[in-house]
């Protein structure tokens, strides 16, 4: 007899998390509905940047080549103060080595928003919009979600579970016992898309800043001008305008705007949920953790929240890993929130303070210290993995399980190495599976054991870089969909397969083409 359909699960929010959910449950072919309580898709963003991590996700969709080509690579960074620039550092393969993708890429969230969109009605999914989230009750066997359509009628859909990617103030969020309580900075900043000439390079992402003030400057793809940062202090309690900010921004940047497209205020929250999941909800994005633009992290941890708790659903619901699995969403991706948020909190205070530290900051670090460490090479590697995402590691996860040989660890990113006829070992992970790695000689105990059990294998040469980069030779490493390690032994024998066994038995783990 065979076992009924599961019930759908319900994404509420059809912003980059919500579209990211959609695309990884349909590729995984698990049944959902996709609402929104907007019109139309944003366009306009506050998100600006794509990092290495999140482009290495969109390549395993098949979307990288279309982000790259639409957006623009940043080749240069540079620091003015009073409009003399103190460094100007080539960003272009600031990663080279660490990824495939070792640049930032400027891609705003309306045209990251298109981009899944467009891929969604190409899988013939539907985004419901005007469509509000109004209720929700929980039991043993999902949830009834109550839900508001744009006619007035009320519907209750019955879900398996529910994804919260409703942003910062999150109606999914507040049906459910999480609790959150962000902070908030006292002080208001603006955003606009102008058309102007300026002092700067347009091909650089420009810091411009002053003893007093401070204004990031740089080219959008669509060949506008994005401004970003703080009201005047005469200002900050009232609602103002591009014309309040207009002379800040000329004595900071050197620009002379002559159209503005685009401009709004905003205040900063920061701060992460206590938890990411309530029994048959989990909540992603802004609705788990709000925190400053210092580093344009929001947009990719929203992606990467997504990812990990998507696979996991489609496992868990089409009988191929057990529910202890998604205890592991909240474990892997809480810590890593906690420590960005934390992080670009201290960072933002010191750098938007407008009191003795502020000016230190803006004039001594930034206009003495800073130029140094950029000019003998010490920003590049740390500005890039700290920024990247790519030492995002899930070591602490009980799916781990404290696995690890040498220093390659269970919860790691599957380090990336290029060989010399251009493939990479980041080609197969398109199929969003587990699969097996073996970077050495080819086994056939290995082989018959993976086919077996429908696992892709995959064998690499043991190169100098691949040892660099700490994976043993011969290492036999069961990675998962999306992209980490999921458990590792050492070479091939009967008794390190039974480990492999053991691990994927333990979390009722089975391959999605089985």
């Amino acid at each position: 007899m065979t076992s009924p359909a599961p019930k759908p699960v319900l994404i509420a929010g059809a912003g980059p998390t919500g579209l990211m959910a959609a695309i990884w449950l349909s590729r995984l072919k698990t049944p959902f509905r996709i609402v929104d309580k907007h019109q139309f898709a944003a366009d306009t963003s506050r998100a600006t940047i794509l990092h290495a991590r999140t482009v290495e996700f969109y390549r395993m969709l098949g979307l990288s080549d279309t982000a790259i080509s639409e957006g623009r690579v940043i080749q240069y960074l540079s620091v003015y103060s009073d409009l003399k620039e103190l460094v100007r550092r080539e960003f272009g393969e600031i990663g080279a080595g660490k990824s495939k993708f070792p640049f930032v890429l400027m891609y705003p969230q309306d045209l990251n928003e298109q981009l899944m969109i467009k891929e969604l009605e190409k899988e013939g999914v539907n985004i419901e919009r005007e469509v509000e989230v109004t209720g929700l009750v929980q039991d043993d066997d999902g949830a009834t979600v109550s839900l508001k359509h744009k006619d007035g009628t009320e519907e209750k859909f019955e879900a398996s579970y529910v994804l919260g990617c409703d942003g910062g103030h999150s109606t999914v969020r507040q049906h459910t016992n999480i609790k959150n309580d962000p902070g908030t900075y006292t002080q208001r900043f603006f955003v606009a898309d102008v058309e102007g000439e300026v002092a700067v390079g347009l091909e650089n992402v420009n810091v411009c800043f002053t003893a007093n003030n401070f204004c990031l400057l740089f080219s959008m793809p669509n060949g506008r001008i994005r401004l970003a940062g703080w009201a005047p202090d005469e200002i900050v309690d009232t609602k103002f305008t591009y014309a309040d900010v207009e002379e800040n921004v000329k004595v900071t940047t050197g620009a002379n705007i002559t159209k503005v497209h685009w401009f709004s205020t905003y205040q900063v929250h920061h701060g992460a949920a206590q938890t990411f999941r309530d029994n048959k909800v989990f909540i992603c994005g802004d609705a788990a953790h709000v925190h400053s633009p210092v580093g344009g992290q929001g947009m990719n941890t929203g992606l990467g929240d997504a990812i990990n708790i998507t696979w996991k659903l489609a496992a868990v619901l089409s009988g191929r890993a057990t529910p202890e699995v998604l205890e592991t969403y909240h474990s892997e991706r809480k810590p890593f929130a906690d420590r960005l948020v934390n992080t670009t909190d201290k960072v933002f205070t010191i750098a938007t303070d407008k009191g003795l530290l502020g000016k230190a900051w803006r004039t001594v670090f930034m206009g003495n210290i800073v130029p140094l460490l950029f000019h003998f090479g010490f920003m590049d590697s740390f500005l890039f993995e700290t920024a990247s995402q790519v030492r995002i590691e899930y070591r602490s996860s009980a799916l781990s399980g404290n696995n690890r040989i040498s220093n390659l660890y269970a919860g790691d990113r599957l380090p990336w190495v290029q060989f010399e006829d251009g493939s990479d070992n980041f080609e197969p992970l398109n199929s969003l599976d587990w699969q097996i790695h073996v970077y050495g000689e080819k086994n056939d105990k290995v082989s018959e054991w993976a086919q077996e059990r429908k696992l892709g294998v995959h064998y690499f040469a043991s190169t100098q870089d691949v040892q660099a980069k700490g994976i043993p030779k011969d290492a036999v490493l069961l990675v998962r969909p999306d992209g980490y390690i999921g458990h590792v032994v050492e070479g091939s024998k009967v008794n390190n397969l039974s480990q492999l066994q053991e691990f994927m038995d333990k979390w009722g783990i089975k391959s999605f083409s089985s």
